[in-house]
């Protein structure tokens, strides 16, 4: 614990005292007399005070085989596994008695959980008493019982102990946990009672008598036992950790901060005191300090497996996912069938995106007659992930029948209905859920957002009254409300709404930005960034704000101000991604590639486990044309996430860059042998295949693609794209059928066409028309059909069609220039004002600017067409059309020698456009 300021000060005034010559009562005290004070200390059950005398007295006699030898008992007594080894050892060195120091030695290393190394090297020898055999027998037994899979042979020892010597309590102890791995708990509780007949280590004979109790679903019971202990050894470490482990999971907190005060008195080093902290501060939810606490326990027994479950379970809160799941498949390795480690185990997979791992995991939970409703509910999570959402509906009512008052699964349940589609389900069962549990409002808060997402403002308004019971005057209910009724189009409501939740908590985020939102639409810029400028005024680092004031002034172009609000953030949140990720995306934009590095590459540095930061990287490196530092890039982004197909992808996209297509080849197969139907990868690997020239082997992957999904229009999609690219006309054709008969919709009619076209144009021709007859409303087709009908100089029908397209999306800009060309052609007078619609939407389009002048030419208007040639050419010098248009307006408006200057040039390039003969034409004029 951190000491206050003074005390600290008072702790180090007194260490300064102690250490003035002639004033240490003790200094002048024999190495002798130090060893019987340590005894009396030890006999009082201060430890602490014994351990400080027995060092003294080595500080007077290093060479002490007596002082050794008592110090290593006390460590043990402590629980301090290392330090007893280290100071049994040297007592041995030192010349004492082997066979008399090895059981000693055996509960050092049982305690710091170096098993492997016992059974090496505590075995009995020839001068082995009866009383020392029977405990290392014991002692290996225990090693292999807590070692895992040697049940048998660890219970034949204990049996083998019992039988040398019946006065070795830790034996019938051993035997207990024998009869319990069998479910023999008569039996168990018989060897403890006969245990307590001894009267040696009465107390620790108490404390198995509570796990008993526990194990027994009585903690009333255990709390009396370790009671027991207690009273017989006030200062028993091991009843006084196993009283707080009981006491934390009985909520009893104060209880348990005590014995834990006590135990750190007593051995503030010992692994179980640090543990013990370390599941307090977990249940106190302070998981950096638990972190912290554990890896001080995994240091000093690496196979601590309390300690490697609770680093698994710290890590997943923390969201640690790769952390946890290292942890957790240590412990399960060891221990297989622990069903909350299991549990936790498949909850970090699909945190990681694996939900095929975690129905394995969970597979011994999910049985036809498991009644593990939480097990059932997490497979589920699995399959909705997976997409079987039926299999996710199935697994979610059998838990909800196991466990029907529990409000989560309830809500999961409605969850689920809402991927599958049915609302109103999904919504009978979150009213449902809303309604078992006072306490909980994710049920109502996912029925408001229900309702908001059906557009059922007023239902939703009504869910929004019944939260707010659960959250009375609470920025989110305000914040859902205020959204409610923006949806209503009811601005200033919404606007009261989202007023009221900042002024319950001025930091609630989503609020200040809706109001921001909400000045914007109003043209209100500067009412917009102080709003933000004020939330930091309360919340100085507040990193959201931050970023929506860089957003704010991007969207003023304001360069400066935009990089000076990432940069603050950054340096406020120096591990935070948003802004590195945006600081990049600037600086590769202004094309200024070291800074961009500088940016990426210290995201690494300072996030060296974040794969966020190494896709950053890795694509910057891409974007600035490091294909080999990419390679090495996404190469260890693959190694912290070898879970993930979609790490392998990035690694083999970056190798295709750099020309490295066997490895790219490799990193492929890795991904889709995690996930055989990653569609990414697939496609991937088809492009690659037909980079090397192997359209066999892609046509392979795209078969697997049918036959992993097939009623998925995709793999004949692929297909039939391929058939096309190696001219296998009639083969496309028949793919591309298959696909719009699988649901390809209008992209697939288009590509159906493109090869039919070839060699049926009548037929392909007639499906088009019958698909627009079919769906009048599919822009896409129809604009496509337009432009099919302008190459092929079908003026009338192209104009038709886009007109009907204008119609169902009006204001598309390149649609309007089209339609203006068109209607130019046919001499329709409403080219120009066509023309000039599209400019009014892009000005700077030299496209749209070489029409409109093109257009004022042909009506006579060739100063003013001028003017808009001269802005498309400067735009875009090198299109053959412009620069005709260009020197024909040259010619109309008094130029005739620049004119013939630039047609000579464009001729010269020998281009090839649809207007080079009137090209031509003009020269000869000239």
């Amino acid at each position: 614990m951190t000491k206050h300021p003074v005390a600290l000060a008072i702790a180090l005034a007194l260490s300064v005292a102690v250490a003035l010559p002639g004033c240490d009562s003790t200094a002048n005290l024999t190495e002798q007399e130090h060893i019987q004070r340590a005894k009396d200390f030890e006999d009082k059950g201060n430890l602490k005070a014994s351990i400080v005398e027995l060092k003294n007295a080595i500080q007077k006699n290093p060479d002490s085989p007596q002082a050794r030898l008592l110090l290593g008992q006390v460590y043990l007594k402590a629980g301090m596994g290392a330090e007893a080894e280290k100071e049994l050892s040297q007592a041995e060195k030192l010349g004492v008695n082997p066979e008399s120091i090895k059981p000693q030695l055996g509960e050092a290393l049982l305690l710091m959980g170096e098993y492997k190394r016992l059974l090496d090297t505590i075995q009995p020898g020839e001068q082995t008493s009866k009383t020392n055999l029977a405990r290392i027998l014991q002692l290996r037994a225990d090693a292999m019982l807590r070692q895992g899979g040697m049940l048998k042979e660890a219970c034949n020892l204990f049996q083998q102990s019992l039988d040398t010597a019946t006065g070795n309590p830790p034996t019938y102890w051993g035997l207990a946990q024998c009869a319990i791995a069998v479910r023999d708990m008569p039996k168990a509780r018989k060897w403890l009672d006969d245990a307590l007949k001894i009267k040696e280590r009465q107390a620790q004979t108490w404390g198995y008598i509570g796990d008993w109790e526990q194990l027994s679903k009585n903690q009333p019971a255990a709390l009396v036992a370790y009671g027991k202990a207690l009273e017989i050894e006030p200062n028993n470490l091991k009843a006084l950790q196993d009283r707080a482990t009981l006491s934390i999971a009985m909520g009893k907190l104060e209880q348990a901060r005590l014995d834990i005060e006590k135990t750190h008195k007593l051995a503030p080093k010992a692994l179980g005191s640090i543990y013990l902290q370390a599941l307090y501060d977990f249940q106190q939810k302070k998981f950096p300090e638990t972190r912290d606490g554990l890896q001080e326990v995994l240091k000093i027994s690496p196979d601590h497996m309390p300690s490697v479950l609770l680093a698994g379970t710290t890590a997943y809160a923390m969201e640690a996912y790769q952390q946890s799941e290292s942890y957790l498949q240590r412990f399960l390795a060891r221990y297989p069938a622990h069903a909350f480690a299991r549990r936790i185990m498949a909850a970090t997979q699909i945190k990681l995106n694996q939900p095929d791992k975690a129905l394995e995991t969970l597979a011994p939970l999910i049985t036809l007659d498991s009644q593990d409703a939480q097990a059932l509910a997490m497979a589920s999570d699995a399959y909705r992930i997976k997409g079987e959402n039926m299999n996710a509906a199935a697994l979610l009512e059998r838990a909800a029948l196991i466990d029907p008052t529990n409000a989560a699964i309830q809500t999961q349940l409605g969850i689920t209905h809402l991927t599958t589609g049915d609302s109103l389900q999904a919504i009978t069962k979150l009213e449902s859920a809303a309604a078992l549990d006072a306490h909980q409002y994710k049920a109502e808060s996912l029925l408001v957002q229900t309702y908001l997402s059906r557009r059922e403002f007023d239902k939703a308004l009504s869910a929004i009254d019944a939260l707010e019971k659960k959250l009375p005057d609470s920025a989110i209910t305000h914040n859902l409300r205020g959204n409610a009724y923006l949806g209503k189009r009811d601005p200033a409501n919404a606007r009261k709404s989202f007023e009221q939740a900042v002024k319950v908590d001025p930091r609630f985020f989503p609020a200040v930005a809706s109001l921001a939102q909400l000045d914007l639409t109003d043209k209100k810029p500067d009412a917009a960034r102080k709003r933000f400028e004020h939330l930091l005024e309360s919340d100085k680092n507040n990193l959201q704000a931050m970023m929506a004031l860089a957003a704010l002034a991007g969207l003023e172009k304001r360069d400066q101000d935009y990089v000076g609000w990432l940069e603050k953030a950054q340096k406020a949140h120096p591990q935070a991604i948003p802004p590195r990720t945006a600081l990049v995306a600037h600086y590769l934009a202004k094309r200024t590639f070291p800074d961009a590095l500088k940016v990426a590459s210290e995201a690494v540095n300072l996030n060296p486990d974040s794969t966020a930061a190494l896709v950053l990287l890795g694509n910057t490196q891409m974007a600035v044309g490091e294909r080999a530092k990419a390679v090495q890039t996404f190469s260890k982004l693959a190694q912290k996430s070898d879970h993930a197909p979609d790490a392998f992808l990035q690694l083999a996209m970056a190798q295709i860059a750099n020309k490295q297509y066997k490895e790219a080849r490799i990193s492929l197969q890795k991904s889709l042998k995690l996930k055989a139907d990653y569609l990414p990868s697939q496609e991937a690997l088809i492009r690659l295949e037909m980079t090397e020239n192997k359209p066999e082997a892609a046509l392979q992957v795209a078969r697997s693609m049918q036959a992993q999904q097939p009623k998925s229009p995709l793999g004949f999609d692929r297909e039939g794209d391929l058939q096309l690219a190696l001219n296998h006309v009639p083969e496309a054709v028949a793919a591309y059928r298959l696909a719009l008969e699988k649901g390809a919709g209008g992209a697939g009619l288009v590509k159906l066409f493109r090869a039919q076209v070839i060699v049926q144009p009548k037929v392909a021709e007639q499906s088009l028309q019958d698909w627009i007859r079919k769906y009048p409303g599919d822009a896409a087709v129809r604009a496509f059909a337009a432009e099919f009908y302008m190459r092929n100089g079908r003026n009338r029908e192209a104009i038709a069609e886009y007109e009907a397209v204008n119609r169902l999306v009006p204001n598309k800009v390149l649609l309007l220039n089209n339609l203006a060309n068109l209607y130019a052609r046919e001499k329709d007078p409403r080219a120009l004002a066509t023309a000039e619609q599209a400019i009014k939407l892009a000005p700077d389009n030299p496209g749209v600017q070489d029409t409109l002048g093109w257009i004022l030419v042909g009506q006579g208007q060739a100063s003013k067409g001028l003017v808009w040639l001269s802005k498309a050419l400067a735009k875009a010098p090198k299109n053959p059309a412009v620069r005709y248009h260009h020197a024909a307006a040259l010619a109309l408006t008094g130029n005739p020698a620049q004119a013939r200057k630039e047609i000579q040039a464009l001729l010269a390039d020998k281009p090839q456009f649809s207007e080079l003969a009137d090209a031509q034409a003009l020269l000869k004029r000239l």
